[in-house]
């Protein structure tokens, strides 16, 4: 049986291609990831990139912003889950009962029920796009800090990704069985390789008290340098 087609209402339509025209920042709010959420982001991104240009920009960035929102979102349904079964981060034991009991669950049924669970915490996922001819800029908030563990993991899987070439050989060799095999990762690196694009131009950070911030550069100019590198360089503008 076909997947029922999921259709954006035409007022939502309307704002988004006059926010496009007049070049007005996009922000969206959600709790969850639901397929009418997914439709909106990808047509969006699909008209920025169409807008400047860059249409061939638009099945890498989508997929990449999919996997982030994705995993903002389940960040928060964890926490959720890990309070319910009362379940100590700072116990390794208790923090591997957490994870199966997690990995055990997580399902679409789970997704819309922990979706209002996490609206009724007040736990969301913000996606912000900022944009000119220059470049456009993604940005993937969870009002929800990593720990000082789950940052140093995240950080090593990018650093283990900027430096793989082979998917397969990078799953087989890193597999992190609290968090997972970090596939999205190497696939998020690689789709940016592919697209001519910097690796560098995703990030993933936290202030480890609110907040953690998952942010994509795409350059649609060859004069736009990321902000990591113009941090680096005295004479960029």
């Amino acid at each position: 049986m076909r997947p029922e087609k999921v259709s954006i209402p035409e007022p939502i339509v309307r704002v988004a291609e006059e926010t496009i025209d007049e070049g007005r920042r996009m922000v969206l709010r959600a709790y969850g990831f639901i397929p009418v959420t997914e439709v909106f982001i990808r047509d969006f991104v699909k008209k920025v990139l169409g807008k400047f240009s860059r249409p061939e920009l638009t099945p890498a960035i989508s997929m990449i912003l999919k996997e982030l929102t994705v995993n903002a979102a389940k960040a928060n349904f964890k926490r959720l889950m890990f309070e319910e079964n009362q379940i100590d981060q700072d116990n390794p034991a208790d923090l591997e009962r957490g994870m199966q009991i997690f990995r055990d669950n997580i399902n679409e049924t789970m997704a819309f029920e922990y979706g209002k669970k996490a609206r009724e915490a007040s736990l969301n996922v913000v996606t912000s796009f900022d944009f000119d001819e220059n470049r456009v800029i993604i940005e993937v908030r969870n009002n929800l800090a990593m720990t000082r563990e789950e940052e140093a993991r995240v950080r090593e899987k990018l650093r283990q990704a900027m430096d793989c070439d082979n998917i397969a050989e990078f799953i087989m060799e890193n597999v992190d069985e609290t968090e997972g095999a970090g596939l999205g990762i190497i696939l998020s690196l690689s789709a940016l390789k592919s697209s001519g694009i910097d690796p560098h131009a995703l990030t993933i950070s936290t202030n480890f008290e609110n907040e953690t911030i998952a942010r994509v550069e795409i350059p649609l100019s060859d004069e736009y340098q990321l902000m990591r590198r113009r941090a680096h360089d005295p004479l960029a503008s």
